[in-house]
């Protein structure tokens, strides 16, 4: 399989790419980044919930805390130190370590959920991210995948499992950011449909086993 050369964000130019299509491009990036639409997606199943969306609040801070606070702080300590050649950790194999602590993480809050007992779609969802992070880990020690891609198709796919046009409008955003990663050199378009695909699959899956929709 022919490798992608992976070009950090500050090393394409005028000259190999436009200026007003790449500055669209890396806004999308940045605007659909894996944490903040990882954010969106619990928001928006605690929203749709008929318990209180102050309850459903409380579940979902316990769950992004316990997921995110660790890889965060190891991917704030990397930058520090200058350990990631840039801020998308560009590199594929600097992305083993992410991927590990991570699953790590989600699988704390996996359990952390099924010990309080939250009801059982924050649960598919804590399950759903675990199998993502497995799988893209899994992905990268051969082949780089797109982070952004399996995020924003996840999103999408549990836009289309609340109500079809929701997930539709969602579907049309993640083709766009899609269009961004391989825009601005982070991805091919190969590793961005299979972080969609991955996610679709994943998310179908994990909602199935929970029966919930």
């Amino acid at each position: 399989m022919a490798q992608h050369r992976e070009l950090a964000p500050e090393e394409l130019t005028p000259h190999t790419i436009d200026g007003p299509s790449l500055t669209l491009a890396r806004w999308l990036s940045f605007i659909f980044s894996p944490p903040l639409v990882t954010i969106a997606a619990y928001l928006l199943i605690a929203y749709v919930q008929p318990e209180p969306f102050v309850d459903g609040g409380g579940w979902v801070l316990m769950t992004l805390a316990i997921q995110m606070i660790p890889t965060s702080l190891l991917y704030l300590y990397r930058r520090h130190t200058g350990e990631y050649r840039d801020a998308d950790v560009s590199v594929r194999h600097e992305r083993n370590e992410l991927y590990m602590v991570g699953s790590l993480s989600v699988l704390a809050s996996v359990l952390a959920l099924n010990y309080f007992g939250a009801p059982p779609v924050y649960r598919a969802m804590a399950i759903c991210t675990l199998g993502l992070g497995l799988g893209c880990g899994l992905i990268n020690l051969v082949w780089k995948i797109s982070m952004h891609g399996t995020a924003i198709g996840t999103l999408a796919t549990i836009g289309v499992i609340i109500a079809p046009s929701l997930g539709a409008i969602l579907w049309i955003i993640a083709l766009a950011v899609g269009w961004a990663r391989v825009k601005t050199r982070n991805h091919s378009a190969l590793q961005v449909l299979a972080g969609l695909a991955l996610s679709a699959i994943v998310t179908v899956s994990a909602f199935s086993l929970f029966g919930t929709r």
